[in-house]
């Protein structure tokens, strides 16, 4: 499957002439957000596809894990959390409607400023779509942390904390906070949005998943 990197030489590179211009978005900066042309200093190939970088640092932090700053839509694994109110929530039971992964820490100020919209995301769609938040908070006390902080900021979907060992964001080689998988309900990964949430992109996502919403 190779719609990915239709993707990618729309989002991370600019062509001139059939050739690769001086300046591209970086593949690893991109995955924070950052949409700025920079000049190429270094450049890769994975799988028939070549990607530019800002500097030799960030190449070579691609080359520890290449697939991880490149996202190729696919199934979304099967995950079972168990939720801060003791609810059991499985990926594949949640079929049939579009799911939100939220990937989110309580020291991480763009995770914190997104909750909101996203409990609002829930809301407004009236249960066809569900949000699950998953805390990548470390040490033997994160679930007395995360509900502390929840006592301040709480939000109307399931909270889970993520596992010491064979974490989900480990599997998933998150790399940034927030990091958000959109799944359709066939179970698809549909999109993935890495740094702070971009709101009117993932409701244009949303809408495309959800035919005669009404407005």
């Amino acid at each position: 499957m190779k719609a990915w990197i239709a993707i990618l030489l729309v989002v991370f590179a600019a062509r001139t002439d059939g050739a690769w211009a001086a300046k591209a978005v970086c593949v690893v900066c991109a995955l924070s957000g950052e949409t700025k042309q920079e000049e190429a200093v270094a450049t890769r190939q994975l799988d028939g596809v070549e990607l530019s970088f800002c500097s030799a640092k960030c190449a070579a932090e691609f080359d520890q894990d290449p697939y991880a700053y490149v996202f190729a839509p696919g199934p979304f694994p099967e995950m079972t959390f168990v939720s801060l109110a003791g609810d059991t929530i499985s990926t594949s039971k949640l079929r049939g409607k579009i799911v939100l992964i939220d990937f989110w820490a309580t020291w991480c100020q763009p995770c914190v400023k997104s909750m909101p919209d996203l409990d609002a995301l829930q809301r407004e769609h009236g249960g066809k779509v569900v949000v699950v938040g998953v805390s990548v908070d470390q040490g033997s006390d994160r679930e007395k942390k995360v509900r502390k902080f929840l006592e301040k900021h709480p939000v109307g979907y399931p909270i889970v904390v993520d596992a010491d060992r064979n974490s989900a964001w480990e599997q998933l080689r998150v790399k940034v906070l927030p990091t958000l998988y959109l799944v359709a309900p066939d179970g698809t990964t549909v999109s993935r949005h890495a740094g702070p949430l971009r709101l009117a992109e993932l409701k244009q996502e949303i809408d495309a998943l959800s035919p005669g919403r009404p407005d």
